[in-house]
């Protein structure tokens, strides 16, 4: 690495003093200032940035005076921190050049008289509830001076101010959630502003949707087991969704309520703990498919190398013989298909907010083959007698069928189960369920 940045320093340094030699000094600087950046210790350019950058810098200089002598304070101002800012880098390379003190006077002098200007426009502005350009002033003056008459708490109202009155207005129309993202990006952004979290809080009460969940029924001979898991999961991928508007309340006497509800009895919602909507679902259909493991012999041959030496050269070559031989293939699948009808509804109107039904299924299949020996000699093909001939038998020894072999032998010998397929596909449907009722708005509706 440090022959390399000595080598990068050079070919800067080279460029840096054909630039110099054309009069472009401000290449030539900043060819340079890149060759010390990569060894500060090259004399050279050290030599050269000093020489060349302080040429620079004199015209920043230049331009300093330049801009104070015409009565322009922003240009007397800008033109300095320009000025300032070349200097550091330059003398941050170990290369020290300057300007006079003569220039810096200058800069604090109108510096103080642009700010004023400044400041005096932004209230302006914000007086006169233009807040986007206000805070453009604001965040100029800070970048100017930091502490410069309480800028920051200008910006904060310039900023939060149309966050707050737009969230307000949200609110007063019924638009909960907008109301809500606006107050608590406020929160987050400038911590408190006026009662911005008093009002994040009530959008997010009005708004919030609280799902009582019914347990999961199905006309089907599915047991309640089953049935209690895929409830389960679905609660468990609702209360997990990162969504302040939804949440699930816990509800023993669903089945009371609905009973209730549907001999026409009067039940207030407060029965149903603050529930605003009621999750019910319905599993349509629940197929298992649980295969036999199907075991068939394979016949092939057992390739056995040894050598052979020639009587009259000497030399030794290798030779093949082949050994008829059986092994076993073994086959099953396993699969599982559900079909869940579900709906979410009002508990205060009776109307359906999302009404869909979900088809998922999941499988599992194992293809593996297991031989008595050295199954890495074994090559596929075909024999009609063990321990003669045939005009029927056959060697295939290329390399795709070899290789296909081959794998079956390091297959995987075990499969899924059926719980296990049967639980992937609840956790399938459970996420796709949530994921519906995550991206369901009342407020659009």
């Amino acid at each position: 690495m440090v022959l390399l940045g000595g080598c990068a320093s050079k070919r800067y340094a080279k460029k840096g003093m054909k630039y110099q030699q054309a009069g472009m000094y401000e290449l030539a600087a900043d060819m340079f200032y890149q060759s010390m950046l990569k060894n500060p210790k090259n004399i050279d350019a050290a030599i050269g940035l000093k020489t060349n950058g302080q040429r620079l810098l004199d015209d920043k200089i230049l331009a300093v005076h330049q801009a104070y002598s015409a009565g322009n304070d922003k240009e007397t101002v800008y033109k300095f921190l320009d000025t300032k800012a070349y200097r550091d880098k330059v003398n941050a390379t170990g290369v020290q050049i300057s300007y006079p003190q003569r220039t810096e006077d200058y800069f604090t002098e109108a510096k103080p008289r642009y700010l004023s200007k400044l400041y005096d426009e932004a209230r302006i502005l914000l007086d006169e509830e233009n807040f986007s350009d206000a805070e453009k002033l604001f965040a100029e003056i800070k970048s100017i001076d930091p502490s410069y008459q309480g800028v920051d708490e200008h910006m904060k109202i310039s900023k939060c101010e149309p966050l707050y009155r737009e969230g307000s207005t949200y609110l007063e129309n019924g638009s909960f959630r907008r109301a809500y993202a606006n107050f608590n990006r406020i929160i987050l952004d400038h911590g408190s502003y006026k009662d911005s979290k008093y009002l994040r809080d009530e959008a997010l009460e009005k708004g919030m949707v609280t799902i009582a969940i019914a347990p999961v029924k199905s006309k089907h001979r599915i047991s309640s087991t089953l049935l209690s898991l895929l409830e389960g999961k679905i609660s468990h991928e609702l209360t997990s969704l990162n969504n302040p508007f939804v949440k699930v309340v816990d509800i023993k006497n669903t089945e009371i309520f609905l009973s209730q509800q549907q001999r026409g009895n009067n039940v207030e919602a407060g029965q149903l703990l603050a529930a605003r909507a009621l999750l019910s679902g319905n599993v349509v259909n629940l197929s298992k498919t649980e295969g036999d493991l199907r075991k068939e012999e394979k016949r092939g041959y057992l390739k056995e190398e040894y050598s052979v030496k020639d009587k009259t050269t000497g030399e030794t070559r290798k030779q093949y013989r082949y050994h008829k031989v059986t092994y076993f293939e073994y086959i099953q699948e396993n699969s599982v298909e559900v079909s869940f009808q579900y709906q979410l509804s009002s508990t205060e109107t009776g109307s359906v907010l999302i009404s869909d039904l979900v088809n998922s299924s999941d499988e599992d299949k194992i293809h593996y083959a297991t031989f008595e020996g050295n199954s890495e000699n074994l090559i596929p093909g075909y024999w009609e007698f063990q321990h003669k001939d045939s005009p029927k038998d056959k060697k295939n020894e290329g390399s795709s069928a070899v290789k296909e072999l081959q794998s079956l032998f390091k297959a995987n010998k075990k499969i899924k189960s059926i719980d296990k397929l049967q639980g992937n596909v609840f956790d399938d449907i459970a996420s796709r369920v949530a994921q519906k009722v995550n991206n369901f708005n009342p407020e659009n509706q």
